[in-house]
């Protein structure tokens, strides 16, 4: 697909190039065509970022034929769906979400009993969850030793004289509660209330199939999006899509209700999606990292916006008082964390001595992680910032004052000069690690912020890079529609 972009400045033409040599150039389940389901996570993280790619340039340059490739898509994508490939999730359920599995959830066996019973339910916690063995070796006076090893896992995790004795001090599923470290991430459950021998073996863990919220807002997101440009700028919009619109917003928001069981607010009204304490992933139990829960809120602008469904507009605020309350701004600049101040994760927690007290059946105790959000998944922040700003008739969170001080983040923060080169950092706190060749190349997520700051374009355009580096992603057709859109 050739389209020449309307006018515009010199980078915003080198944008519309840029768009199309990675499209042209994405190969393996990048594209062109979309996966037939999203286990690997690809859908989620990789073509959605394609979709809304097509959505800007369809906002851009008002060509319609971008929009015609960008249903092409949504089409696949909704054919994707679990309840359309009868697929169920952990809790054996088949909804209009996209469930993923591998190195996203945790990975689990049944060890039987002599008779072939359920026994004992081992899990495991990414990650380094590829590949995973649990083998259990026969011991003296009906114990056993169990051993985790895979071919991610430099060294195996092995607990030896367990016993699957309910009465048993030493019963499976409490020694290993004993054992657990966070970097094994193993735990257990018993399955028997009767004493029973164990069946030696090895056994092969699988990952738990999960509906995780982050990838559902990212994948729901150019749905909704599409549907409101096509009311509001309905010549953008090739006419056979606009047969299609209402599908389109059905599925974002049948995704979206799916993770209503997920949602929760503070005492003092802010929002966040969460994953349940019984969720088989590494945090159950804990608030999703603040990009993730943004993605699901970009979403939630976008129906707010068409629906006007109050639900939605008080959620999307909600969202939006939890990413602002996290803004430190020092001299002008913003920082903030990579998860919410208010959470678990940035807390941390500890073991109870009882897994119904921890608050999370697959992970007893974690340390607390504050490190500053890092430059990759601000492509999330940044865009919420900007959607949720330029919408009208959503409640006021973000003032002119604390918009300038995020794009001061990205001018004071994240760019350096060094040895003749201007580079990114790792993350927004201003004192991280030099970035990646690939951090590099997502430079022009901020240039929606040039309008809080005259520099911002031309700083984008000293970092900014001819290509991506291989191997060309899904977010690298997002970085070149930012750089035509924003340019």
């Amino acid at each position: 697909m050739k389209v020449a972009g309307r006018g515009g400045s010199r980078l915003h033409r080198e944008g519309v190039r840029y768009f199309h040599a990675v499209e042209e150039g994405l190969t393996g389940v990048s594209g062109p065509g979309v996966p037939a389901d999203n286990e690997a996570g690809v859908i989620g993280w990789g073509t959605s970022w394609r979709m809304q790619g097509y959505l800007m340039m369809a906002e851009r340059t008002g060509d319609p034929r971008y929009s015609e490739r960008l249903a092409e898509l949504i089409d696949q994508v909704l054919d994707a769906r679990d309840d359309v490939r009868g697929i169920e999730d952990h809790r054996g359920r088949s909804r209009p979400v996209w469930s993923t599995a591998g190195k996203f959830t945790a990975c689990s066996v049944t060890v039987p009993d002599s008779e072939g019973r359920p026994a004992l339910d081992v899990s495991i916690c990414p990650p380094h969850t590829r590949n995973l063995q649990v083998t259990v070796e026969p011991g003296t006076e009906d114990r056993f030793t169990l051993t985790v090893t895979g071919s991610a896992r430099k060294h195996a995790f092995t607990v030896d004289g367990l016993s699957l004795d309910p009465e048993c001090a030493d019963r499976a599923d409490r020694a290993l509660y004993e054992a657990y470290r966070q970097r094994s991430g193993v735990t257990a459950r018993l399955l028997t209330t009767a004493h029973r021998q164990v069946r030696a073996g090895t056994y092969t863990a699988r990952p738990a199939m999960v509906a995780l919220a982050a990838q559902t807002g990212m994948i729901a997101y150019p749905l909704a999006g599409l549907v409101r440009l096509a009311r509001e700028r309905p010549d953008t919009v090739a006419p056979s899509v606009h047969t299609r619109l209402d599908g389109y917003l059905d599925a974002a928001v049948s995704a979206v209700r799916a993770h209503d069981e997920q949602w929760g607010t503070t005492s003092d009204g802010r929002g966040f999606y969460r994953w349940l304490p019984d969720e088989p992933v590494s945090f159950a139990g804990a608030e999703l990292p603040t990009n993730e829960f943004l993605a699901m809120g970009r979403t939630l602008v976008q129906l707010a916006a068409v629906t006007r469904d109050e639900e939605f507009t008080q959620r999307a605020a909600a969202i939006a008082r939890s990413l602002r309350d996290d803004l430190t701004v020092t001299n002008g600049v913003a920082t903030w964390p990579y998860w919410p101040s208010f959470g678990r994760v940035y807390t941390g927690w500890s073991a109870t001595g009882s897994p119904a007290d921890d608050g999370s059946l697959y992970r007893p105790s974690y340390a607390a992680v504050t490190v500053p959000e890092d430059v990759t998944h601000a492509l999330i922040d940044i865009d919420f910032l900007r959607i949720y700003h330029d919408t009208p008739a959503l409640p006021p969170v973000f003032t002119a004052d604390r918009m300038r001080a995020v794009a001061a983040t990205f001018t004071s923060h994240v760019v350096r000069r060094r040895r003749l080169r201007t580079r990114v950092l790792h993350d927004v706190g201003g004192d991280g690690r030099p970035g990646t060749d690939r951090e590099q190349a997502h430079v022009a997520g901020w240039l929606p912020l040039h309008q809080w700051s005259p520099v911002v374009a031309r700083h984008v355009r000293a970092v900014q890079p001819t290509l991506p580096p291989p191997p060309l992603m899904g977010v690298d057709t997002y970085c070149g529609a930012l750089l035509a859109r924003w340019a």
